[in-house]
């Protein structure tokens, strides 16, 4: 897994997503589950917005409006994941994506600026009912 070892040990370099996606499938697999609207995905009914919600709330405006701006996206680190994520979010996600616990917060922290600022065109996130559709485009043209 040498991307995913490189997202684990500097999630900066995640910039990208297409060689993730292709070596590392189920983390993508993983990622639309946890950003999509399903109840029983990680990040449960709410998906994108309850994260952003959840970031927000953690005193991390700064780096979510970096994401959904147009200028460069602010990184977050793996402890900043860690503290705004529910823990058992954390760790469904790390199951669906095949890799252990302690690296969610990793893997998350390399994917989650880039997936919302490519989920975000103009700043604005897309509604609930076509956060799937727009996932779906996004991260499966990646593993293509």
């Amino acid at each position: 897994m040498g991307l995913l070892d490189s997202v684990l040990k500097n999630p900066e370099v995640v910039g990208n997503l297409t060689k993730l996606a292709a070596e590392n499938p189920q983390v993508v697999e993983a990622a639309m589950s946890l950003l999509g609207n399903r109840e029983g995905s990680p990040g449960g009914a709410a998906g994108l917005a309850g994260i952003i919600g959840s970031l927000k709330s953690s005193g991390l405006d700064d780096l979510v409006s970096s994401w959904l701006g147009s200028g460069a996206n602010k990184s977050i680190s793996p402890q900043q994941v860690e503290s705004a994520l529910d823990s058992d979010m954390l760790g469904q996600f790390a199951r669906q994506a095949g890799i252990d616990s302690g690296q969610a917060s990793a893997v998350l922290a390399g994917l989650l600026p880039q997936a919302i600022d490519k989920l975000s065109p103009e700043g604005q996130l897309p509604d609930a009912s076509a956060i799937e559709g727009q996932l779906g485009g996004l991260l499966g043209a990646l593993t293509r």
